[in-house]
């Protein structure tokens, strides 16, 4: 069995989810038969999107500290439950030399072998994600298009995210993440930020949803018990 290493704290709820959604993945009988797994909930590393937006510090040199804390405990592997983190991974994997399972490739593989006849991708994410184009570039690969929202449509989702989840108010903000969310249409709708599923359980209608983060759990799970 190998060891995981979840670089967390980006937000703490959303390295909750993932590492709940392991545990419940995990076809274990006893405590004894659950994965390592080894947790760096570093909420100090600043804030993703604020950089890539121009704004804010540079999350890398963190970002590494904690990966290079993981590598330093054993782990095989490391995961991180923040998509927009995943515009520095190949920074990470290259400055720590410690192998990461990249949730954005996971998700879109899982997404085309399950929706065949998908063709418009909708990326729910934050504007970080988005601008750089963490899911874009891989969609477009393989043929995919990602739908574009309007300035007021993102907005709203940052709200959700930001005001939302990570502020403890996600209840307050289900009716705007719903009505934002039946304006946009697209075959298949991906959770392209970590604090979106904390929304799913409380959305209106029919859509087809990709969880990123249970994605990344499922291939993580496969991976850890893999001989």
């Amino acid at each position: 069995m190998k060891t995981l290493g979840i670089l967390g704290g980006m937000g703490p709820l959303a390295t909750i989810d993932l590492y709940q959604k392991i545990v419940s993945l995990t076809p274990a009988k006893c405590d004894q038969e659950h994965i390592h797994v080894v947790i760096d909930s570093y909420a100090q590393i600043p804030d993703r999107t604020k950089y890539i937006l121009g704004g804010g510090e540079n999350p890398l040199p963190k970002m590494c500290e904690a990966a290079n804390r993981l590598k330093q405990a054993g782990c095989d592997a490391v995961i991180m439950p923040c998509n927009t983190a995943h515009y520095f991974a190949n920074d990470i994997q290259r400055e720590v030399g410690v192998e990461i399972l990249y949730m954005n490739k996971i998700t879109v593989n899982a997404l085309i072998n399950r929706y065949k006849d998908a063709k418009n991708i909708a990326v729910i994410a934050t504007t970080g994600t988005k601008i750089g184009r963490v899911y874009d570039d891989i969609l477009n690969m393989h043929g995919l298009n990602s739908v574009e929202f309007s300035d007021c449509q993102q907005n709203a989702f940052m709200k959700c995210i930001y005001d939302g989840v990570k502020a403890g108010k996600t209840h307050e903000y289900v009716e705007l993440f719903n009505k934002t969310l039946a304006k946009i249409k697209a075959d298949v709708y991906i959770a392209a930020c970590t604090e979106i599923p904390i929304f799913l359980s409380y959305i209106d209608g029919q859509y087809r949803f990709v969880d990123a983060t249970l994605e990344l759990a499922k291939y993580a799970v496969e991976f850890a018990l893999k001989d």
